[in-house]
């Protein structure tokens, strides 16, 4: 953002001397002398026969400078410098104006260049000294931003450009209470900032100041009622305060404004649903995927959903959307895998818990894609995955008991030893997941009176975390 915002301040200032002299020299070329006899005779001017006087070459290469610069023709006004009178040649503001324009199309070493030109006329030349440090940071020449900053800020601690700056780079390395402190500093030398304003009311927020952000975010829609992003941020303190009428509210506003805007509709999506208007939710995160199909969130969002309304084919597309545009996202297999599992696909449910596997390696995934072999009647692919793991546990945990009751044939001594085991454990979710194995086992082995016993003891438990708990819940719904 300041990018932009700083290339455009700098070509507005630069240029806007120049389109005041175009204007005079202008009138020094052609307004009549106060003292002229033109100015004093009554009688009618006979009709000139000459003609109109030509603009001086520095007034013609200002206006049509100033043409280039409103259509946006960042290469023609470089062009056109070319073109430059000897008059104007060593003219400092000109020479910003070359740099700022260098610096907008991208011409980091000639803008550099062009500022130290200026430089050498005039030493603390602040625009010229702010163009360097820009072109650096852009350049990713770390040693002379840092140069081109240490040199500014000694002649103006708090100067808003720089300060602005390190601010960006410290909030990109996550030191939010350093970049808001530059933030401050910024609005020291320029209180009226509006990038400084809004990184200091979004780092105020980044590290629980919310009523300093609010504060700030208010300063901002105070000057401008219209500013989406602040409109948004102010829908995000209102979340935190649990207001989602409020939120609503401002982020409604900020979508009239930025309608295209992806977060926009991701927290519009998220205020409606904790109102319990899913439906509507639903509608605003498809709105966000529609803006952007290659980004997962919104699928996440929405499978997330659609998982919580039992809308389980909804919810199975959008995890598979989740997976294909960010495969790495974990929670996405696990989730696909469970629902193919519900859905009885169980080739396909191998398929997303071995990919979950390879992401964390717990025996509970290979009891799983053992379970979906002895469901497809492939009990030798079954024992394969599980005396894989077997070597991979501790002989003398439960852990292993319990993967070794599923690989070999049953035996009552040990059953009895592993249900006492189990008992013992400690850790509820630990116990909670051994427990629905136990149940696993048994629905595979047809007894479905002891299957529904322990899924039964599972569902019982309070505030489960692990995954297994939803698929007893369905054991106990058939």
């Amino acid at each position: 953002m300041i990018k932009k915002n700083k290339s455009k301040i700098l070509l507005i200032l630069a240029a806007g001397s120049f389109f005041a002299s175009a204007v005079f020299f202008t009138g020094c070329a052609t307004a009549p002398k106060a003292d002229s006899p033109e100015v004093t005779k009554t009688e009618p001017k006979k009709e000139s026969t000459k003609p109109e006087p030509k603009d001086p070459p520095n007034v013609k290469f200002v206006k049509q400078l100033k043409i280039l610069l409103e259509k946006g023709d960042t290469k023609g006004a470089i062009a056109h410098f070319a073109d430059i009178p000897s008059t104007l040649k060593n003219d400092l503001e000109l020479k910003n104006l070359l740099g700022a324009l260098y610096y907008s199309d991208a011409q980091y070493d000639n803008a550099i260049s062009t500022a130290n030109e200026v430089l050498e006329i005039q030493p603390e030349n602040m625009e010229a000294l702010e163009l360097i440090s820009m072109c650096a940071k852009a350049k990713g020449d770390k040693a002379g931003y840092k140069a081109a900053a240490d040199r500014i800020l000694s002649a103006d601690p708090y100067n808003a450009a720089v300060n602005i700056q390190k601010a960006e780079e410290y909030a990109v390395n996550k030191k939010y209470k350093m970049a808001r402190d530059s933030y401050k500093k910024a609005l020291r030398g320029d209180p009226e900032n509006t990038d400084a304003l809004f990184g200091y009311a979004q780092m105020s927020y980044y590290t629980d100041d919310i009523k300093t952000a609010s504060e700030t975010f208010l300063r901002i829609l105070d000057k401008d009622p219209e500013n989406a992003a602040a409109l948004a941020y102010m829908g995000k303190l209102a979340y935190e305060e649990e207001n989602y009428l409020r939120a609503t509210k401002f982020i409604q506003q900020a979508i009239k404004q930025d309608p295209s805007n992806y977060d926009y509709w991701l927290d519009y999506g998220t205020y409606l649903r904790y109102q319990g208007k899913f439906n509507d939710a639903a509608q605003a995160w498809i709105k966000a995927a529609q803006l952007d199909p290659s980004y997962f969130l919104a699928y996440a969002y929405l499978a997330g959903n659609y998982d919580d309304l039992g809308q389980w084919d909804e919810a199975l597309e959008n995890y598979h959307k989740v997976i294909e545009t960010n495969p790495k996202y974990f929670y996405a297999y696990e989730s696909t895998a469970i629902l193919e599992y519900r859905a009885k696909n169980y080739e396909n449910a191998i398929k997303y818990f071995t990919k979950t596997y390879e992401f964390s390696s717990s025996y509970a995934y290979t009891l799983m894609i053992a379970a979906c072999w002895f469901k497809l009647n492939k009990p030798q692919e079954a024992k394969k995955v599980l005396a894989a793991q077997l070597k991979k546990l501790d002989s003398k945990s439960t852990e292993y008991e319990l993967v070794r009751f599923f690989h070999d044939n049953y035996n009552r001594n040990a059953e009895s030893n592993l249900i006492q085991k189990i008992t013992k454990e400690s850790n509820s979710n630990n116990r909670g997941k051994m427990l629905f194995y136990m149940g696993l086992y048994y629905e595979l082995n047809k007894a479905e009176e002891l299957a529904n016993e322990y899924y039964a003891k599972v569902t019982d438990l309070k505030a489960p975390m692990f995954f297994e708990y939803r698929i007893a819940e369905w054991g106990l719904q058939k």
